[in-house]
């Protein structure tokens, strides 16, 4: 009968430290790698050989928001995917490359080549530890061609690979987003509000005055016939003003906003709908990954 009773505590012991495990670990809290001890490290990589490496920046985001906000959407939503996966988080950086957003101040910028460097170095020491499949979470447009060059380089210099899994990713889908509502407008105002509410001075948010070339002008009234030129529009605009294309953000509007939305009717509710779709690809895209062992 004592033997029965110390089996059964035995076993109540197992499933209670496995609930306790999984709880930290998976669904309820975020991994990050800073906020993690060497031997939290060590554990974890036991099971598992995947990190979230978020991107974003430090750059003019209007009158209304902070210039960390693409970090903070990239990190934000890369805890909440964390807390649903047991992925762990790693952010590395703070800055991107902005410099076409330098006429206002407190922009920060790397050159691309820099950032590329920091990012593939850190992956090599991740690697280092036992860390095998990468994945970037971005949220600024101008690191693309940062994250597709150092993802290129993991893939096709060493034994890890690496994939994109945020903002213009293959398995994110483009939301319902309103016509040029492009940066710090009505969709990523509502992002934030979502995310980080207490750093949106919503006193402040005032719509911008939108200034196009007449080149640019003139595409977008051709893309009414060939959608394509939309594309080739694009070329202009977040460029450095050393280019003279008239597509700094400075040039192009008047207070760093980029949009024709009304960005005062930005909401915590828009927000949570985009960061819950986005969120929610990357998790089924981490559960499908996973069933690949380590």
């Amino acid at each position: 009968m004592k033997k029965n009773i110390f089996k059964t505590v035995i076993i109540s012991l197992i499933i209670f430290m496995s609930i306790s495990i999984s709880f930290v670990y998976g669904q309820s809290k975020a991994l990050i790698l800073q906020e993690m001890s060497w031997v939290d490290v060590q554990e974890y990589l036991k099971n598992n050989d995947m990190v979230i490496i978020p991107l974003g920046s430090t750059e003019q985001h209007g009158p209304h928001m902070p210039l960390g906000t693409d970090c903070y959407e990239a990190f934000g939503m890369s805890k909440l995917i964390s807390k649903q996966t047991g992925v762990i988080v790693a952010p590395v950086l703070w800055s991107g490359y902005s410099v076409y957003h330098s006429g206002f101040p407190g922009t920060l910028s790397l050159k691309p080549e820099t950032m590329e460097q920091v990012l593939f170095e850190t992956a090599e020491m991740l690697m280092k530890y036992g860390f095998r499949r990468f994945m970037f979470f971005n949220y600024h447009g101008g690191n693309n061609i940062v994250q597709q060059k150092v993802i290129h380089r993991i893939n096709h210099t060493t034994e890890a690979v690496a994939f994109a899994i945020g903002h213009g990713s293959a398995i994110q889908k483009s939301g319902e987003g309103e016509f040029f509502d492009w940066h710090a407008g009505k969709g990523e105002t509502s992002i934030m509000l979502y995310l980080k509410p207490e750093l949106v001075k919503k006193e402040q948010i005032e719509n911008p005055q939108i200034t196009f070339t007449p080149k640019v002008e003139q595409l977008y009234n051709l893309a009414k016939q060939d959608q394509l030129l939309l594309n080739v529009a694009g070329l202009y605009l977040g460029v450095p003003v050393e280019t003279k294309k008239g597509g700094a953000s400075h040039e192009l509007s008047s207070n760093g906003i980029w949009s024709f939305s009304d960005v005062k009717s930005a909401s915590k509710e828009i927000g949570k709908k985009t960061v819950d779709r986005m969120v929610n690809a990357a998790v089924k895209f981490i559960e499908a990954w996973k069933q690949v062992k380590k």
